[in-house]
């Protein structure tokens, strides 16, 4: 039996590991017309820009002590040690400059090994720019601001989501992606131990960095003080990020269910549905869930019952594509939305798209390389549609449940389910005209996107039902 798990669960890896990454940042195109700022894309939807903030960037390590440690099992007693856990944040924030300060940085990270090319072929570490300040100045005088944390998929990087973070923050937000390093797989490490373990510390590693911080808002003499609110967090995740995400706010495992057998020693016995410790683990700072694509709801696999996602009762939107063949999307993503009962959930859909529907734009430096594009990019959209339009709901979302902006819900309100039956008023121009949440005249159309742009994507929304 257990090289039937093994084997399994195996198999699982490999499907996750096809998932997105880390990318580099592209040049801003020039300033544009009202109403996009500078570095908006001609055909971005409207909430899509950058906002008046600048932008600064401070690194931040954390240590979660004496957490038990998957990968050092051992192979004849099955025994699973004990270690702390080191976790690198990246913390980006609005900020004052200095005179002749200027939002650059830039962002390095080891090249990721993949199988069939040889090492030697690819440069050991990337470098891609940044449109931040690194370490200036932290600008409190609007703040505190809400704060979103982002929870990245397996064996990717926290400076892989580095477009998105840079716009919330920007736009008066305190962003932090987690570090969660993932283990490499190669003869010593097994791919089904690297991946055991992201299940096992997803949830584990989100909790205590939303502790942490909002400890750290309080503390006087800390970088972090008065600067984010602990009571309106966003929580964000991509892949088995937005697993941890589900599992953090309230999705207990199913014990009778087919994963929960294959992480052992334990390990998920205090998350199961309905326990006490899950309850008592969901941060109440929370307030908003946004899941790109995330892991965990297939069949084969499944992690939750309809009644464990029923818990979860923080508002939630989530993102994915019709084509999701790495968590699934009728049988995956669109199973979970639909449990989670609880919620108050939007189900954001790319028509034609597969897994990797967030992160950056594959460095140019491997581009050439379909290994890398079939991991990073998407077969039928434009990285940087994708980008602006989830930036657009996103900003949408998060400024309606952290900031109580009625504004930015309007932008919520799609008139029809599929953005191709939106009707526009036929006297209106096609040149540069958006449709306004206000005008009667565009009323039929989704708001804030161009004449015929809205195009390929579903949006669809479900009140909670369930009594919590």
């Amino acid at each position: 039996m257990r090289r039937v798990g093994r084997a399994v669960a195996l198999i699982l890896a490999l499907a996750v590991a096809a998932g997105a990454g880390w990318y580099l940042s592209p040049k801003p195109a020039a300033p544009l017309a009202p109403p996009f700022a500078a570095s908006a894309l001609s055909d971005a939807p409207a909430l899509a820009a950058r906002g008046p903030h600048k932008v600064g960037v401070m690194d931040v390590s954390l240590i979660n002590p004496d957490q038990p440690n998957l990968l050092g099992i051992n192979p004849v007693t099955r025994s699973i040690p004990r270690a702390d856990r080191k976790l690198d944040l990246l913390v980006w924030y609005p900020a004052s400059l200095s005179p002749g300060q200027e939002e650059k940085t830039q962002y390095s990270f080891t090249t990721p090994v993949v199988a069939d090319i040889p090492t030697g072929n690819l440069p050991p570490t990337l470098s891609v720019d940044g449109r931040a300040a690194r370490d200036a100045t932290p600008d409190r005088q609007g703040g505190p601001w809400p704060l979103v944390v982002f929870s990245h998929g397996f064996r990717n990087f926290a400076a892989g989501y580095t477009q998105m973070a840079e716009n919330l923050a920007s736009k008066g937000y305190v962003v932090v992606s987690i570090e969660h390093r993932d283990a490499e797989t190669g003869p010593l490490m097994p791919l089904e131990l690297s991946f055991g373990n992201t299940v096992a510390t997803r949830a584990a590693d989100q909790r205590f960095v939303i502790a942490e911080l909002s400890r750290r808002a309080g503390a006087a003499g800390d970088p972090l003080s008065g600067l984010l609110d602990p009571t309106r967090i966003g929580l964000m995740g991509y892949s088995m990020g937005g697993f941890g995400a589900l599992v953090t706010m309230g999705a207990g495992f199913d014990p009778k269910g087919p994963l929960y057998p294959l992480v052992p020693g334990g390990l998920l016995d205090k998350d199961v549905a309905g326990s006490d410790s899950l309850r008592a683990a969901i941060p109440a700072g929370v307030k908003a869930l946004v899941a790109f694509a995330p892991w965990g709801g297939g069949s084969r696999l499944r992690a939750w019952s309809p009644e464990g996602l029923a818990a979860v009762t923080v508002p939630s939107l989530f993102i994915v594509g019709d084509q999701d063949d790495v968590s699934g999307f009728a049988d995956g993503v669109k199973w979970v939305h639909d449990q989670m009962t609880g919620s108050d959930r939007r189900l954001l859909i790319y028509q034609g798209a597969r897994h990797n529907v967030a992160g950056d734009p594959t460095p140019p430096q491997l581009s050439h390389y379909f290994q890398f594009v079939e991991r990073y990019e998407e077969p039928v959209w434009r990285r940087d549609r994708i980008l602006a339009i989830n930036t657009h709901f996103i900003t949408a979302f998060l400024d309606t449940h952290l900031k109580g902006s009625a504004n930015a819900g309007a932008y919520l309100q799609v008139p029809t389910p599929k953005a191709g039956d939106g009707v526009w008023n036929a006297d209106k121009p096609v040149g540069a005209a958006m449709a306004v949440p206000a005008d009667p005249a565009t009323a039929g159309y989704w708001p804030g996107f161009q004449r015929r742009w809205a195009l390929g994507l579903e949006m669809h929304h479900t009140a909670a039902t369930t009594a919590q």
